[in-house]
């Protein structure tokens, strides 16, 4: 009798199935908790306007074109209205809608909506206030919620070099995105983020922030905001920088109240102290501010400031760098009475000083009967397409121009506009509009106000060392 074997063919075994019961073999702890109760008051923050925020901003690498891979999409021209689209990240610090992002995610917006964390309804927003030469907004979700989820904010005071940090935002469009790290270094002023000049005071973080991150929150372990995230170093993979939450604490009631931050100020323009001139200005080390101008009229003139001062001081809070200074006089308030300790001659000197208000207070930062920017679709542009602020001390010292030159210093020129196509650039600085000379941003509004539709504009412009001339039709 012949007997047949049954064989059962099996698979080869391709891995080995993890337990699930195993235990882990380190005691490494998940940022996961965190996430899931501080994500869902993450927005998503998209814009509308007449030029690309994220392109205009700080985090970008120079001179993208607007399809490039590396910009959030959708970001182009648009057939219908000729709007440009960009997207950021902010984050909830009210439960009835008030929200923090960054100034160049929201600007030149004519329209803002959000998503609130993994909620794919677009809602509207509205801008509440700004300040560029910080980063900071203020924004508000349109809607009569009142039980929105907030981010509490921390002192950032405490923060320390090599804490623990959480970055949550949309890079390059790819939305909620978390990436950990830690903070690498406090004080960074010395960054301007795509040549832009402000008065930073960044942390920096090797926590992954890539464009489309502007505006979120940087948390500590406990799931608070120590920070905005605001820049990239194109230059440097892993290197981020992010607004301290505690100047933006000091900003808030302002920003909520007037829509701008109004900052004091000294009258005096500043330079570090290098170490070849300390010994002779009487200084042990380079710790100080070298006074270059004092501005005519200011606090600091009436207090008796002299150009080749050293300020070591302010107000009892030692002035350890020169770009130290803008900060904490910025912050201490309009009408404030301080004491400044000085050297002078390689004597110690004290001076009572009453602080006055800045000078970017009255130029209500963006002149805007220029810009203009929302018009219905098909309507004609108004506008002639530039902002403007008036010429300040730190402008002459920064763009190397005569401390007694004075004028409206362009901070944006919209592409397409008639000013784009006249060759105005930012940063140009026009002193005379129309054969009148122009001292200030406002008197160079009010000509432009004052000029009928159809004429023509003749602007003579500073431009470095050279004046030149420019000349445009108002629409």
């Amino acid at each position: 009798m012949l007997h047949l074997a049954l064989v059962v063919a099996t698979a080869p075994v391709l891995w080995t199935e993890a337990d699930p019961k195993l235990k882990p073999l380190l005691s490494a702890p998940s940022v996961a908790p965190l996430v899931e109760k501080m994500e869902p008051a993450v927005l998503v923050v998209f814009t509308e306007g007449q030029g690309p925020a994220e392109l205009a901003g700080r985090d970008l690498p120079e001179g993208l074109p607007p399809d490039h891979p590396a910009l959030p999409g959708p970001l182009g021209p648009d057939d219908d209205d000729d709007l440009m689209r960009g997207q950021g990240a902010g984050f909830l610090i009210t439960r009835d809608g008030y929200a923090l992002t960054n100034h160049h995610v929201v600007e030149g917006a004519t329209h803002i909506s959000v998503f609130v964390g993994d909620d794919r309804s677009e809602l509207d927003a509205s801008l509440v206030g700004s300040d560029e030469k910080t980063d900071v907004a203020l924004i508000k979700i349109t809607s009569e919620r009142t039980d929105w989820p907030v981010i509490p904010l921390a002192d950032s005071d405490n923060v320390r070099v090599g804490d623990y940090v959480v970055a949550i935002g949309s890079p390059f469009g790819l939305e909620q995105s978390v990436s950990l790290g830690i903070v690498s270094a406090r004080g960074r002023r010395d960054i301007a983020p795509s040549g832009r000049q402000g008065l930073y005071d960044f942390l920096q973080t090797d926590a992954s922030i890539n464009p489309g991150n502007s505006g979120g929150p940087l948390l500590d372990i406990y799931g608070s905001v120590v920070g905005i995230n605001s820049a990239v170093n194109a230059a440097g993979s892993g290197i981020g920088f992010a607004i301290p939450i505690n100047m933006v604490k000091r900003m808030l009631p302002s920003l909520q109240k007037n829509g701008r931050y109004e900052r004091s100020w000294i009258g005096v323009s500043i330079q570090p102290v290098d170490q070849d001139v300390a010994p002779g200005l009487g200084l042990t080390s380079t710790r100080g501010a070298l006074v270059r101008e004092v501005v005519s009229g200011g606090p600091a003139e009436k207090a008796g400031v002299l150009p080749g001062d050293v300020i070591v001081s302010f107000d009892g809070h030692p002035v350890r760098e020169a770009n130290e200074l803008p900060l904490l006089a910025g912050d201490a308030g309009v009408d404030t009475a301080v004491t400044l300790a000085l050297v002078r001659d390689k004597k110690p000197l004290s001076l009572p000083l009453i602080l006055g208000s800045h000078p970017d207070n009255s130029a209500q930062k963006l002149a805007a009967p220029l810009l203009e920017l929302k018009k219905a679709k098909g309507a004609p542009d108004p506008s002639i397409g530039v902002s403007v602020l008036t010429l300040d001390g730190d402008d002459r010292v920064r763009l190397e121009l005569p401390k007694d030159l004075k004028g409206a210093r362009v901070t944006k020129v919209r592409p397409g506009s008639v000013s784009f196509f006249a060759g105005i650039a930012p940063d140009d600085i026009v002193i005379v509009a129309n054969g009148k000379r122009v001292n200030t941003g406002e008197e160079f509004a009010a000509i432009v106000k004052a000029t009928p539709a159809g004429e023509l504009l003749k602007l003579s412009l500073r431009r470095g060392s050279s004046t030149i001339f420019a000349v445009m039709k108002k629409p």
